[in-house]
């Protein structure tokens, strides 16, 4: 699935850019990353997806859908990275990874699916941060059936 970024967002990121080459001699990257990269792909699900924020936020549920079943969204601006999961955080039903590429204007659905299959691939034990390689997780969205992802909004998809 793909979707095309807001304008807001494009401006956003043609912002950085400029910022980025006015500083260029300093080795400064001013990256978008992190919980920005995030809270944009939160926003983009709750827009494109049948689902709602939650009243009150919860480690690991960014989302809910209507029947009240929990959301993760997870997402990164890099062409190869995987989703990055903490530790010791919350656990949803669903998960929703999202690749953004800023510089095309658009983000694209890489797996829609039950969260369980894909912290099964995280190690047992790890401290701080533990990143899905983007291959396993581009192969557990290939065994995802109908009835296990969650349904798009058809009119707001490109």
């Amino acid at each position: 699935m793909l979707i095309e970024l807001p304008s807001v967002v494009r401006e956003l990121w043609c912002a950085q850019q400029a910022l980025a080459r006015h500083y260029a001699s300093t080795g400064l990257k001013f990256t978008l990353d992190g919980r920005l990269v995030g809270d944009i792909a939160e926003a983009l699900a709750l827009h494109h997806f049948d689902l709602v924020a939650p009243e009150k936020r919860t480690k690991g549920v960014d989302a809910l859908t209507r029947a009240g079943r929990t959301v993760q969204v997870k997402a990164t601006g890099r062409p190869k990275a995987g989703p990055a999961f903490t530790r010791g955080r919350g656990f949803a039903e669903y998960l929703l990874f999202f690749r953004i590429d800023f510089c095309v204007g658009t983000a694209s659905v890489i797996y829609n699916g039950l969260e369980a299959p894909i912290r099964a691939l995280l190690p047992t034990k790890w401290d701080g941060t533990s990143v899905v390689s983007l291959a396993a997780i581009t192969a557990a969205a290939s065994t995802v059936v109908g009835h296990e992802m969650l349904p798009g909004r058809l009119t707001s998809l490109v």
